[in-house]
């Protein structure tokens, strides 16, 4: 990540998105590649399927609206692939609070935020104070469309572990641009590379412009082109002499490193040492998934909703990742019976793991088995 700017020590200032990259890599341009789009696709789709609980010790407690429906305009699924795009790209995600729940204390005078919004990270600027030495360097927030200074208190900011990957990764997603851009242009001509040799009198610089683009014109809109003066010649070059199939399949391979989602999920090149995604190895593979690509960025805001700020002490929250594996019936089969066979969960416990209903009476909705 880059190194914010140097200001005078002491003074307040408004810190900008220091962190995205300089280069012009935007999130736009990074998802129009598909590896990109589809390993963001992957991560979100992993977490949204997995419920978020609140606990106290081993007890589970009611969620709240706050991890079930924060922001009363859209669902928990939106607000979650929100955040997570952001924590992917920039390594820092906002939500507004909306409300708090009233129950005040020493610590929390409004109580503990009841609902809130996803804000895009580009919409929030923090706004700190250089002094090292001061016990918090953060004032507040300047957020879109509000002249004020936003205390901090009503917004909830996540920050990851990791660098966002335009900022680390920019030099990878560049280059899968090019390849697509490359692919693009030899998949939108009419007629194969070549040149025009000038068979007449000499032309000038602009004589042969005009003439390359009129003859591009005509055969942009016509089957046949009329030439005087001039023979076409066309080139050997094709996308296989430019390895556009090899470097597509290797910028494929190294975009998923990226976002540490397995090569074979993605589809990507073998030729990246990725094994293919079997049948046999699908339990494996997902395990990996979710403990490289999608749990860390879980674990951020699970802490981040866990702070004493947002949660009471001594209760946390945590996202269900086992929910993710009944995605593998078999896999999710195997583990539930060996949980119940080492007496670590009850009969009901499994049964309610694997979507079964607990009572007699058997409920066939969909989604229930």
């Amino acid at each position: 990540m880059l190194a914010p700017p140097r200001y005078p020590s002491g003074t307040p200032l408004e810190v900008a998105t220091w962190d995205v990259p300089a280069w012009g890599v935007s999130r736009d341009a990074a998802l129009s590649v598909p590896a990109i789009l589809a390993c963001r696709d992957l991560i979100i789709g992993a977490a949204s399927q997995m419920h978020v609980y609140r606990y106290r010790g081993s007890e589970r407690l009611d969620p709240g609206p706050l991890l079930v429906q924060p922001d009363p305009d859209t669902i928990w699924p939106a607000t979650l692939g929100g955040t997570l795009d952001d924590l992917l790209f920039y390594g820092r995600a906002y939500w507004r609070v909306l409300a708090f729940d009233g129950a005040g204390s020493e610590r929390n005078p409004q109580g503990f935020p009841l609902r809130a919004r996803w804000i895009p990270y580009g919409d929030v600027v923090p706004v700190v104070d250089q002094d090292q030495g001061a016990y918090s360097q953060l004032i507040g927030y300047r957020v879109l469309g509000e002249d004020h200074v936003v205390d901090p208190s009503l917004i909830v900011r996540f920050d990851s572990a990791f660098p966002g990957v335009l900022s680390v990764g920019w030099r990878t997603i560049s280059n899968a641009i090019a390849l697509e851009d490359a692919a693009r242009r030899f998949a939108d001509v009419d007629l194969p590379a070549g040149v025009l040799n000038n068979e007449g009198s000499e032309l000038g610089d602009q004589e042969a412009a005009d003439l390359v683009a009129a003859f591009e014109a005509a055969r942009a809109t016509h089957q046949v082109a009329f030439l005087q003066g001039v023979t076409y010649e066309r080139t050997q070059i094709n996308p296989h002499d430019l390895q556009l199939v090899e470097g597509r399949a290797i910028a494929a391979t190294d975009c998923a490193r990226l976002f540490n989602v397995p090569v074979a999920m993605i589809g990507a090149s073998p030729s990246g040492n990725a094994s293919a995604l079997l049948y046999s190895n699908l339990a494996s593979q997902l395990a990996v998934f979710v403990t490289d690509a999608v749990a860390p960025h879980l674990r951020t805001i699970e802490a981040t909703l866990s702070l004493p700020t947002v949660t009471p002490i001594g209760q946390s929250v945590a996202f269900d990742i086992q929910t993710f594996l009944r995605s593998d019936p078999q896999a999710a089969a195997d583990y539930a019976l060996q949980l119940f066979a080492a007496d670590v969960i009850t009969k009901d416990e499994a049964r309610a793991f694997l979507g079964i209903p607990a009572t007699t009476a058997t409920d066939l909705t969909p989604g229930k088995v």
